[in-house]
């Protein structure tokens, strides 16, 4: 059979007149496998290679080169990096193969596979980088392609490059952790030393550099570069930042280097407001992925990301879009627009550098601008658009940041409702009450002085979570009725879940009582979370919810999407808490036994051994129908 199907494919090569799709199909499924292990079945597989690469160069078989490319990059699957070089040199040339263009696709799919093959070791990537004119071809294609995949694919391609060929010495410095053993760095060399490359970045980027290209293409071009130089600068940021080429840097008023020229020259921000969102969307990307880059102090606030965004401005500019502070933004328009991801911006500085944002005036402002944003009608918290952007601002603060002042109405998360809500509301509040993520343990271990300030930090977000919850609670005693009325409302799957995640998050909560924060004294206040919610006001809803059966909308038909799912997911989530709970209490018992814990235990696990859902939690019968 497979050499049946050798034969139709050479004759399908041979017949221009009819389409080979289908015969090259099967082919990719058989042909790979069958030709390999002895000599002539290899020799037959070469052959057939160079036919399929000798009719890429045929531009009246166009309409097949898409198939022809999907065969050969099934047949040069497993070969070496070496094993390609000798078969391209001879059939395939990779400079023409990288040119951009509508009717390239093909071939620069094909180019990008064989290139991958160089990833797979260092000497292979040196190989590669010795390569001027396909290294030189490759970012060009990458910035000015109008095929998003293989933009996409080129992009990958360099990273992966630019990773394995990383020197040693840059490894050990902490700018590109968890890559294997140091390259030569001749990769770095050939893209950020060699002139003909390096300035493809400039001539494809720049809105004053002379080229064929369109405005809207360059833009793209942009993009792709901001996209990519978060990347590169987590590996090496000195590339990145410093200068290489200063006759090509000042020709487009260039200081620094490839960062200078994407941060403070490349954009027009001013007049074009989508790049302005991608330009905040390049910051927040670069503040999160330098956050590993930190100096020998070891410290957050010394990241060379934030430090950079600090000294040329662009961080106060950027979190005054948020703030709507005088001057920030004069369209409100473009405010508006750019309102999401400047929240997301001072969001990722909160959460990567919380010791920084607390020791500036940062979160004053932030509470001030939440607790006007967030102060709403219950209307229209229940049915307007959600302030989404705000709630994932408020959830990603350190929590400290959010305890109140004074009054207890002074924190903004006094505002975030229970009862009249939205899922973002309660997925809000269910961040912060769970407190900080459970350290890992990591090996090896890491210094004593910064294992101690982190032991310090979760301590102190631990129990700002805990001063939180029962604050609210205190200020809201019917919060758990509101959140177990919204867990049984099965038609709204949304609400229904994110009330289920309020009630996990407080059972799996990573409280601390120190430092001792100021509590309410009307309420109980224990020290964990799955005694708070056996504790008075939680204890008459948490429980009673949790242990009642899962309702199965079996009665409903019809309606929006699959009700049966629906009521399945927001069953297996309940039950998930009930097992959270199960848990947590099982670590109480065998702490603490004869307090009263073994009854509530042994009630816990008779519903759990009936799975998430049962007979007694379906609204109405089911009806079978037996066909005859």
């Amino acid at each position: 059979m497979a050499e049946d199907v050798l034969t139709r494919t050479l004759a399908a090569i041979e017949d221009v007149e009819h389409d080979p799709s289908r015969t090259f199909e099967e082919a990719e499924l058989i042909l790979p496998t069958y030709l390999t292990g002895n000599k002539d079945l290899w020799e037959k597989r070469v052959s057939l290679m160079r036919r399929l690469a000798g009719d890429l160069t045929n531009e009246r078989l166009a309409e097949r080169h898409a198939a022809m490319v999907d065969l050969l990059i099934k047949l040069f699957d497993g070969w070496p990096w070496q094993q390609v070089c000798d078969f391209g040199t001879q059939s395939i040339p990779y400079k023409d193969g990288l040119a951009a263009g509508e009717y390239m696709v093909p071939f620069n799919k094909l180019m990008l596979c064989l290139l991958e093959k160089a990833t797979r070791s260092a000497a292979d990537a040196a190989h590669a980088a010795s390569m001027l004119e396909t290294m030189q071809a490759l970012v060009r294609l990458w910035l000015c392609t109008s095929d998003t995949g293989i933009a996409t694919q080129a992009s990958a391609l360099l990273l992966d490059l630019l990773k394995i060929d990383a020197p040693a010495s840059d490894r050990a410095s902490g700018g590109a952790g968890g890559m294997p053993a140091g390259g030569q760095g001749l990769v770095w060399k050939r893209i950020f030393g060699d002139k003909d490359v390096y300035s493809v970045f400039f001539e494809a980027c720049s809105l004053a550099s002379k080229s064929d290209m369109s405005k809207s293409q360059k833009t793209i071009a942009q993009a792709r570069l901001m996209e990519w130089l978060p990347k590169v600068g987590a590996m090496n940021w000195g590339a990145v930042s410093r200068s290489h080429h200063r006759d090509i840097e000042t020709q487009y008023s260039v200081q620094g280097g490839l960062l200078d020229f994407a941060a403070l020259k490349m954009v027009d921000f001013k007049d074009d407001v989508l790049m302005h969102r991608c330009l905040v969307d390049f910051f927040s990307d670069l503040l999160n992925s330098t956050r590993p880059l930190d100096t020998h102090t070891m410290t957050q606030h010394d990241s060379v990301g934030l430090q950079y965004l600090i000294m040329h401005g662009l961080h106060v500019r950027t979190a005054a879009i948020y703030m709507q502070l005088p001057g920030s933004q004069s369209d409100p328009v473009e405010a508006m627009f750019l309102y999401g991801p400047a929240a997301n911006y001072v969001a990722t500085y909160a959460s990567c550098y919380p010791d920084h944002f607390l020791a500036s005036q940062m979160p004053k402002q932030v509470n001030e601008r939440l607790m006007q944003t967030l102060d709403m009608s219950p209307g229209k918290w229940a049915h307007a658009d959600s302030p989404k952007h705000d709630l994932h601002l408020a959830a990603s603060l350190p929590r400290r940041a959010l305890l109140p002042s004074g009054d207890w109405h002074t924190s903004p998360l006094s505002l975030v409702p229970s009862r009249a809500t939205n899922p973002d509301a309660l997925n809000t509040l269910a961040t912060i009450f769970e407190g900080p993520e459970r350290k890992a343990i990591v090996y090896p271990p890491t210094s004593p002085l910064t294992n101690g300030s982190a032991d310090i930090a979760t301590a102190e977000e631990g129990a700002a979570a805990r001063a939180l919850y029962f604050n609210y609670l205190a200020d809201n005693p019917r919060f758990w009725h509101d959140i177990t009325t919204h867990a049984d409302t099965v038609a709204l799957k949304e609400l229904a879940l994110a009330a289920i995640r309020c009630l996990t998050s407080v059972i799996m909560a990573n409280w601390s009582t120190n430092p001792d924060l100021p509590l309410p004294a009307t309420i109980a206040t224990p020290e964990s979370g799955h005694l708070a919610i056996l504790s008075p006001p939680a204890l008459e809803y948490t429980l009673p919810y949790l242990l009642k059966p899962a309702q199965t909308f079996a009665n409903l038909v019809g309606g929006r999407g699959d009700s049966e799912s629906s009521a399945y997911k927001i069953a297996a989530a309940k039950f998930d808490a009930l097992r959270a709970l199960n848990s947590r209490l099982m670590v109480q018992v065998e702490q603490q036994p004869g307090e009263g814990y073994e009854d509530i235990l042994a009630t816990i696990s008779k519903r759990l051994a009936e799975g998430p859902l049962s007979r007694e939690g379906e609204v109405g019968g089911r009806i079978g129908t037996l066909e005859l």
